[in-house]
């Protein structure tokens, strides 16, 4: 490694600001002052995601991300998004494996009215007979345009943990089952929200241009009233580890070539290989470079495309709370066979677990994963996202600042370890993608 190198590698930056206290419902806050520009983030994560609905709910925590945009007793559903898009503000959320998350991004002025506005809709949501089936409709087109009526609809992230997970949490249909939906009352609404969607099941985050005494108490007066409510229970997200290779197969009708996806369970959060196998996707699959490009795309030119990691493609490594899988996808050439891709990408990775990477690929594979970091932290809905993850699912928000540092730390040895450790043949679950028969009109 070059001395020149090593110092790049070696510079560090002053860590921003940081203020984490909870009010006295149980609502957790934290705030993050950066004076650059004269504009705030606000987002409240709710401990609420895809595997956290109850049976019978499947599809509840995404109806919810809908619901909770269609107005509440004092601010009805459009005046919600008028008041912030007049302040010059943009609004959104979505939804994750452990929580949904809701976000806006405004002038520094606007922080009072975010701070009304998501007290109100955690105290008031108006849950009513239209409003419930108008987004249960919503929801199923949804799931129509992006799954069922889309080539290698959700393949990967959606259908390969049905395949890989034996648990309910870990397996259910995330998008829901229709007959779920339909089945679904306004007292179910009702009872899910006051469940999940109390102070105490979710954090505040504040990102931008504030002072801390003024934001204290715009959060105290706004969101420090909403009543506490019980914590909903944590169900058991533990999955068993499979010690022999599981393959299935499914046709889909509107998909012009196959694809292949292999799932690994991988190092949970915290885990001594837990950032060693985020250096490994890099290694393995981003860019040119990547070892499964230059072998498999450019040189064997058995595949299109490969891509994967920790999570992929949902999320990141650092989203998931319980079990989660290190997925692999590959799109073959024309006249290679899903099988024998995955013998290639099975030879690829044996080599790589036996060998492990160089200094290099490691050096390589930290600067790019650094400078995604950077690039997301110094946006206030990047910042924003990652505080809000880091203290809703993890409870360690100052662990934002700290990410750096630790991915230097990471030798090519620790990467070899943790390949080794996960991304053994024994351990996978593949699911071959294939183009089904055509239906043919009579």
């Amino acid at each position: 490694m070059s001395q020149e190198a090593s110092r790049t590698d070696q510079v560090t930056a002053q860590s921003p600001e940081l203020i984490t206290y909870f009010l006295g419902n149980g609502l957790e806050v934290v705030l993050s002052p950066e004076r650059s520009s004269p504009t705030i983030g606000v987002g409240v994560f709710y401990r609420a995601g895809f595997r956290l609905e109850p049976e019978g709910r499947t599809g509840f925590a995404h109806l919810f991300e809908h619901l909770m945009f269609q107005g509440t007793h004092r601010v009805p559903k459009p005046h919600f998004g008028n008041l912030i898009n007049s302040a010059g503000g943009l609004l959104n959320g979505f939804t994750r494996h452990d929580y949904t998350a809701y976000f806006e991004v405004l002038p520094a002025s606007a922080l009072e009215m975010a701070c009304f506005l998501e007290g109100d809709r955690m105290r008031s949501l108006d849950i009513n007979e239209e409003t419930l089936h108008n987004q249960v409709d919503v929801v199923k087109e949804e799931v129509r345009v992006n799954v069922l009526n889309q080539p290698y609809g959700g393949f990967s992230w959606l259908w390969l943990s049905q395949y890989a997970y034996s648990t309910y949490p870990n397996c259910h249909n995330y998008y829901g089952e229709f007959a779920d939906l339909e089945a679904a009352t306004v007292e179910d609404a009702r009872d899910f929200y006051r469940t999940w969607y109390g102070p105490g099941n979710a954090t505040l985050v504040l990102v931008g241009d504030f002072g801390e005494t003024e934001a204290r108490e715009f959060v105290e007066r706004h969101l420090g009233q909403v009543g506490a409510r019980e914590e909903p229970p944590s169900p058991n997200l533990d999955e068993p580890f499979p010690n022999a290779r599981r393959e299935f197969h499914r046709q889909d009708q509107l998909a012009p070539t196959p694809q292949l996806a292999v799932g690994y369970p991988t190092a949970p959060f915290g885990h001594q290989d837990h950032l060693p196998l985020a250096l490994a996707a890099r290694i393995l699959t981003d860019g040119r470079s990547s070892r499964l490009q230059r072998s498999l795309v450019q040189g064997r030119q058995l595949l299109l495309h490969v891509a994967g990691g920790p999570h992929y493609p949902i999320g990141d490594s650092m989203e998931f709370r319980g079990p989660a899988l290190f997925t692999i996808e590959a799109t073959p050439r024309p006249g290679v066979s899903t099988d024998a891709a995955l013998a290639a990408l099975d030879q690829e990775l044996a080599r790589f677990a036996e060998d492990g990477p160089t200094a290099e690929e490691v050096q390589r594979a930290r600067r790019r994963q650094l400078s995604s970091y950077h690039a997301s932290n110094d946006s206030r809905l990047g910042r924003l996202q990652a505080l809000g993850v880091m203290a809703a699912i993890h409870r360690r928000p100052r662990l934002v600042d700290e990410l750096p540092q630790l991915y230097l730390q990471v030798e090519p040895e620790d990467v070899r370890r943790a390949v080794r450790n996960w991304l053994a043949l024994e351990r996978s679950t593949v699911l071959h993608w294939e183009p089904g028969a055509k239906k043919v009109r009579s």
